[in-house]
């Protein structure tokens, strides 16, 4: 044997070895190098999206400067429009404008990131360094240049007629931001959405149409309360008896095929409760769809909201009125499963504690309850806590895992 040989087991001999060969690199030098790339480009994508929320609301600012970088942003919004495409008229503008001040707030923002790490990190422990910093300015550089060489068609930015449904929670991708070019004053988050869970600019119904069904009730009075604070084209109330019934719906039809929004917001604890509760809504829901014209050409998908309960979680306790109306409401959630999952539209599942209703008294008024759902909402939620007991939190874990799919309505 040759006393510089050294017996190595080969790769296809044994993979093990090649695992714990590449465990301390992976472990020592990238996993440690990671973190500080990540933390440095939320750094900067968070002070980025901190002053392009200011940008949009500063168009006519007296100062100056503030009014020109707004300009300058402009171009951007100019070149990919709210209809979803591009016009190359502003492709210049976008490419030596628009697009080198959105590359100098991020440097900005991630060298106020190293900073702030530097200052707040114990003396003795290096986590983040200088050369961390310097390499993500020179990703983020390599990453403009290449954006501003594809002619500022990137992944986030694709052409759509109407934005798909967002697939993500935490990070913002192309059908998020595309949502953004629609309502220039929402949607901000560039990376992750932090900025829009912060300020609650993760939704907007401007412009929108609103139809109700329960209008009358207390929920429904002061969401619609609510809702025509928000800017909405329209809400329609959709009356019980007149618009519809159990078994005539063919009235709501026109409402329903003219509107962007259904907010089923009906309900009783009566010996009708499972018609009222569940199959009036997911017939309203199955006749939303289908009415809705094939050539729409709105931008954003049609919406569901329900209202349900959070005796979808506890027990009824012996109540006979309490136990039919729990067996209404969770008789719907196999349908309210499928909802949530179809491609087609948004659906938003509002589960509140009891609030004050002709249906009996409670600790919370509905006007809580509504101004509540809308903190959620303009967050982004589709599964809506409205809650002081917890019992919903609880709740999302049931729904989201349990629940099985409504056949009839699997996607």
């Amino acid at each position: 044997m040759d006393v510089y040989s050294v017996d190595v087991p080969s790769i296809d001999e044994n993979p093990a070895w090649v695992v714990g060969f590449l465990r301390p690199f992976l472990r020592d030098l990238i996993l440690p190098s990671l973190f500080p790339f990540f933390y440095l480009f939320c750094t900067g994508s968070l002070f980025f999206d901190v002053v392009h929320y200011m940008l949009h609301r500063t168009n006519t600012s007296s100062h100056p400067l503030l009014r020109r970088l707004a300009h300058i942003h402009r171009f951007h919004h100019l070149y990919f429009t709210r209809h979803m495409n591009f016009d190359n008229k502003y492709l210049w503008q976008n490419s030596v404008q628009a697009l080198p001040l959105e590359l100098g707030l991020q440097i900005f923002g991630a060298a106020l990131g190293y900073v702030f790490a530097t200052w707040a990190t114990p003396i003795g422990l290096v986590w983040i360094t200088q050369s961390h910093l310097w390499s993500m300015i020179a990703i983020q550089i390599i990453r403009t240049t290449v954006v501003i060489l594809s002619s500022g068609r990137d992944s986030n930015h694709l052409v759509y007629k109407t934005a798909p449904k967002d697939p993500n929670w935490i990070f913002a991708g192309p059908e998020y931001h595309a949502l953004h070019h629609v309502y220039p004053d929402r949607y901000i988050g560039s990376f992750i959405k932090l900025f829009d869970w912060v300020w609650g600019t993760a939704y907007s119904v401007r412009g929108k149409r609103i139809v109700v069904t329960g209008g009358n009730g207390a929920f429904g009075r002061a969401i619609v309360a609510e809702l025509e604070k928000e800017g909405v084209q329209s809400i329609h109330s959709l009356k019980f008896g007149v618009d519809w019934d159990h078994q005539n719906f063919e009235k709501a039809i026109a409402a329903l095929s003219a509107c962007d929004v259904l907010i089923l917001a009906h309900g009783t604890k009566g010996p009708d409760a499972v018609e009222s509760n569940c199959n009036s809504a997911v017939r309203l829901v199955q006749l939303f769809k289908q009415s809705r014209p094939i050539n729409e050409t709105s931008p954003t998908l049609p919406e569901v909201w329900y209202v349900g309960s959070e005796i979808e979680f506890h027990p009824a306790f012996g109540n006979k009125e309490m136990q039919r109306y729990s067996q209404s409401k969770r008789r719907f959630l196999p349908h309210a499963r499928s909802f949530f999952d179809d491609a087609d539209i948004i659906y938003r599942h509002i589960v509140p504690s009891a609030f004050q209703s002709p249906m009996g008294p409670a600790i919370l008024s509905a006007g809580w309850a509504a101004r509540c759902t809308m903190f959620w909402i303009r967050r982004g939620a589709r599964y809506v806590p409205v809650t002081y007991t917890g019992f919903a939190y609880l709740n999302y874990f049931k729904f989201k895992y349990l629940v099985p799919y409504a056949q009839k309505d699997k996607v």
